[in-house]
């Protein structure tokens, strides 16, 4: 069957719950003929392989790498990119009298193994010699060796190249390094933020490591799209680039369905929408059945084996075709699941955002996406993962329970009108780049210039380097000075660079950070793995290891977390329009205090369990913010609530917004609504803004020293939005965090949420009090589809079928 079928039958059963229908309507595509300079081998490898042209954009890319510039490629997801900046690569490889090297660095571990198939294929219907390896935490001692001593592509990641390739560069691959003439970075734009900055540095490493064994490599760039191409890509890598941003690649037709589960009444008649599985299980079942190629993407990591074990409960005749994949799984499981799904073994996969990337998992034609994934970029690389390969395809999106999916799912619009998000980092963060520079001089001596990093912030930091000791003059030259190894206390993706290791009896099973090991492994907690549910008996953080034991119950656990923000020391003090303002060290102390059960079916809660772990605790540095006690007083004089409102409203303006300003990313800067003690018995609500990097890497301080601007662009934000009550492009009409059944009761149905925070945002701007006007609002609900008319032959095909079996019935009655 079809994936017209299965829309049919889709559109049938469940007309009622779709809300929107929309034909994302495709293209042709752009081609052109092999450039004439291409070796026959390549031509005749392509054309093995089914390929008779090229995209447009493949033949300019083709052409700028050729000519030696730093290119970067911005196209759709299944456009050929791979294709794009491999074709090139390997026409100069085999045309050269010697072969020189290739570093490839991919985001993540799945998408470096991905692309060494597809590498290696390429290599092999050509005729060349395999000289390739990935060389990752995952890869054994020997196949290391073999990779520094004779490979000519090496993929890789961006912290490999961190604490492995670039600390032992003397050593093991001065003859790799020496001869390297292309580095390619795939997925670019996971490059932002923290995270970007900290790679942006080790990219200015590698470049001064490559100068000193003498090559000077050329960097080929791929990206889905983003906002600001150009100028993400050189404030990377420091170089000027070659930006294509023209697609040439054919489109399928897709349909873009979303779909609003149904409103039902509790026990106590209180009515509920129920959650995102009541929708996806049946239509994931379905799919499978009709044998069309289905993904389907959740939002965390239990919730994926929760849903695959749904679908599987009581259909164990689809359990060799639908598999979850996430994080977590142990390396040779993951590699398991991804041959299997590539060869078609498995027909249905349920993921986290580990399957978001470009990785090439064959001709999947439905794509279900149970939530909102945080932003319009993610929304769209998930949605592309269907139609790779030129069929029709469909994306379902169904909504949770929560004011962003219900405004995406009441105004279709929204999703196709919202801008791409811009990426933004900063290599110059002088927090950063403190980091850096000691691995740099362990490296090679720093000197006062260095090319590569540019100041004020290089001579800034090397001067404290210097006045701490950690760098030590020698003969003009800075050296590091202290005994550890620089590299391994950094980590470029977060705070933590471990993980706790689960046992089941002697066997690891599977594997999480430290972080989400205290809301997931804590004593009771029920771990979900590859379908089958594990009970933990003891989590022991300082050994890094869990013990779980397999159970067979009907339920499983969720903790709730406690968080609690004090600003420790104060710094600096400033006011804005009688709000007052205090910036220094700031204490997150976040803790799980206690479990819920809930039961699988029916999501009741069925029990409490308290959690005992210490809290994973950190300092930081940020700001609070009060607001005028003159608004706070008028406010609190209609009605006490109007207060919490504008400050939940702003700490979400504000997460949102600031990033671009102080160029993070929004999982950089966290806000929090706190009550402190301003006075002996006298608490005061506070917004809190502080670095979400344990330390501080500036952000907050940037935000702190210009947040009149910051406060100008959330105003500017909010009179802009054509919205009503609330949207995720200004202010959800529920910002997250509230934790105050009365203050909830204003915000729904209610422009609450826009019009305080507006109040607020006046306030601090002009210093007068505007009295926000509160409107209850309604939701038009609405159907997008007309269930199909019934097939009349059909019809009257189960009339007669029900005419004799009512005979037949009669019969029996008689007979008995």
């Amino acid at each position: 069957m079809s994936i017209q079928a299965f829309l049919g039958w889709m559109e049938q059963r469940y007309h009622r719950r779709i809300t929107s229908h929309t034909v994302l309507r495709g293209n042709e595509g752009d081609f052109a003929a092999f450039p004439s300079t291409l070796d026959p081998r390549l031509a005749t490898a392509l054309r093995a392989s089914g390929v008779e042209q090229l995209y447009s954009h493949q033949l300019e890319a083709f052409e700028s790498i050729s000519a030696g510039r730093n290119t970067v490629l911005i196209s759709r997801t299944a456009s050929g990119k791979t294709l794009s900046f491999l074709l090139p690569i390997l026409n100069e490889y085999l045309a050269a009298p010697a072969p020189f090297s290739v570093a490839l660095l991919y985001p993540t571990k799945a998408l470096s193994r991905d692309q060494e198939g597809t590498l290696g294929k390429l290599l092999a219907t050509a005729g060349v010699e395999t000289r390739l390896g990935t060389y990752d935490g995952d890869t054994p001692r020997d196949e290391r060796n073999r990779i520094q001593s004779q490979a000519d592509f090496m993929i890789t990641n961006p912290d490999m190249l961190h604490s492995g390739i670039l600390p032992n560069h003397h050593r093991r691959w001065r003859t790799f390094l020496s001869r390297l003439r292309y580095i390619v970075v795939d997925e670019v734009h996971m490059y932002r933020g923290a995270f970007g900055c900290h790679v942006a540095n080790v990219l200015r490493r590698l470049i001064r490591v490559c100068h000193m064994h003498g090559s000077n490599p050329v960097f080929v760039c791929s990206s889905a799209t983003i906002g600001n191409p150009q100028e993400h890509v050189e404030t990377l890598f420091g170089q000027p680039f070659h930006v294509i941003t023209r697609d040439g690649a054919p489109r399928p037709d897709r349909d873009l369905y979303l779909l609003n589960p149904p409103m039902v009444a509790s026990h106590g008649f209180a009515p509920y929408r129920k959650g995102t599985s009541s929708l996806a299980i049946p239509l994931i079942r379905a799919a499978t059945r009709m044998g069309v190629r289905t993904i389907c993407f959740c939002r965390a990591r239990q919730q994926v084996e929760r849903l695959c074990r749904a679908v599987l409960d009581r259909n164990r005749d689809l359990s060799s075709l639908v598999k979850p994949y996430r994080g977590g799984l142990l390396p040779n499981e993951r590699r398991q699941l991804e041959r299997d799904i590539a060869a078609g073994r498995i027909t249905t996969v349920i993921s986290t955002n580990a399957l978001e990337l470009g990785i090439d998992i064959g001709d999947l034609e439905l794509c279900i996406l149970t939530g909102y994934p945080g932003s319009m970029s993610s929304f769209w690389q998930q949605a592309g993962r269907v139609g790779r390969r030129g069929e029709r395809a469909a994306i379902v999106y169904i909504a949770r329970d929560t004011p962003i999916d219900q405004y995406v799912v009441h105004h279709p619009e929204f999703v196709q009108a919202a801008p791409i998000e811009r990426a933004w980092l900063n290599p110059n963060n002088p927090y950063i780049l403190l980091q850096h520079l000691p691995c740099a001089a362990h490296e090679h001596p720093l000197r006062d210039e260095e090319a590569e990093f540019s100041p004020p912030a290089y001579p800034a930091a090397l001067d404290v380097l210097k006045h701490s000791g950690t760098l030590k003059e020698y003969r003009g030259t800075y050296r590091y000075a202290l005994r550890d190894y620089p590299a391994r206390g950094i980590n470029l993706r977060g705070m933590t660079d471990y993980n706790i290791e689960i046992y089941c009896g002697t066997t690891v099973i599977g594997e999480l950070d430290p972080i989400g090991a205290r809301g997931t492994l804590y004593k009771d907690a029920i771990y979900q793995h590859l379908g089958r549910r594990y009970m933990s008996m003891e989590l022991d953080l300082e050994k890094k290891l869990c013990r779980v034991e397999p159970v067979d119950v009907d339920y499983y656990t969720e903790a709730v977390w406690e968080a609690r923000v004090t600003l420790t020391e104060v710094v600096e003090k400033g006011e804005v329009n009688g709000g007052k303002l205090e910036f220094g060290y700031v204490n997150v102390n976040r803790q799980p205090k206690l479990y819920k059960k809930i039961r699988e079916k029916t999501l009741e809660n069925i029990g409490y369990g308290p959690i005992t772990l210490d809290p994973f605790i950190y300092d930081t540095t940020g700001f609070s913010l009060y607001p005028p006690p003159a608004w706070r007083k008028a406010m609190e004089e209609v009605d006490r609530r109007h207060v919490g409102a504008a400050l939940y409203g702003l700490s979400y303006l504000l997460k949102r917004t600031a990033p671009s300003l102080c160029l993070g990313d929004v999982n950089d800067i966290h806000t929090d609504v706190s009550s402190t003690e301003v006075k002996k018995h006298e608490w005061k609500s506070a917004l809190y803004l502080y670095d979400a990097i344990e330390g501080g890497v500036g952000f907050a301080e940037k935000i702190y020293e210009i947040l009149p601007k910051a406060l100008e662009l959330c105003l500017a934000v909010i009179r802009e939005c054509e919205c009503l009550a609330g949207c995720p492009s200004c202010v959800t009409s529920i910002p997250p965090g509230i934790d105050d059944d009365y203050l909830e009761d204003l915000l729904i149905e209610t422009n609450a949420a826009v019009v305080c925070t507006e109040s607020l945002l006046e306030a601090l701007l002009t210093g007068k009090i505007v009295m926000p006007q509160i409107r209850r609002l309604r939701i038009d609900r609405r159907g997008g589809v007309v269930p199909p008319e019934p097939n009349a032959e059909e019809l009257k095909l189960r009339q007669r079928l029900e005419r004799a079996n009512k005979i037949l019935m009669e019969k029996r009655t008689r007979t008995h």
